[in-house]
């Protein structure tokens, strides 16, 4: 009976010994789908989606939270367009709701933009919106200058009223206008 107790003690120490042990994890012999693969969040393993409509990054410049400049700020857009610039300008809050694009002409390094309205302002006001609105478009349509209308006829606000020679130009000075 001794033996037999000593026998079955023995069984069951080495089946608990056997449950601790630790074993080869199951490898796999065929490749995951890519598509079912987890992420790990890393830019490695993005890939763009192939119905996805192309988009143009563009830079908007806005008022800043004192208004004593400008902010400086990436976006995209379907295509770069006088529209889609204006559409941005809007939402950024340089330009009014319902502002439309009436004329824009480029050509050598100069472009004309004629818009239906702009937002009144003060003279400081004006500094800022023109700087913001010249931004934009110098750099995104790598402009050398941007002629500024209104309804066909040249910018006049507070105290800017802008002749047939004035540009807005790119302002690298736009953190602080004032």
């Amino acid at each position: 009976m001794k033996k037999f107790i000593v026998f079955l003690m023995s069984a069951m120490m080495m089946m608990s010994l056997a449950a601790c042990t630790p074993t080869q994890p199951k490898m796999e012999t065929t490749a995951p789908d890519p598509q079912v693969m987890a992420s790990t969040g890393g830019a490695s393993d993005k890939v763009p989606d192939p119905n996805a409509e192309p988009m143009e990054i563009i830079s908007i410049y806005s008022k800043n939270d004192d208004a004593t400049g400008l902010n400086q700020a990436m976006d995209a857009v379907s295509e770069l367009t006088a529209e889609a610039m204006v559409d941005k300008l809007i939402e950024y809050g340089v330009l009014e709701e319902g502002t439309k694009v009436l004329k824009f002409d480029k050509g050598d390094g100069t472009a004309t933009l004629d818009l239906s309205k702009v937002p009144e302002k003060s003279s400081d006001g004006d500094i800022i919106m023109l700087t913001a609105i010249g931004n934009t478009f110098t750099e995104n349509f790598e402009l050398n200058k941007l002629k500024l209308l209104v309804n066909g006829k040249n910018f006049s606000g507070g105290q800017i009223k802008q002749g047939d020679n004035d540009y807005l130009e790119y302002d690298k000075n736009y953190k602080k206008l004032k």
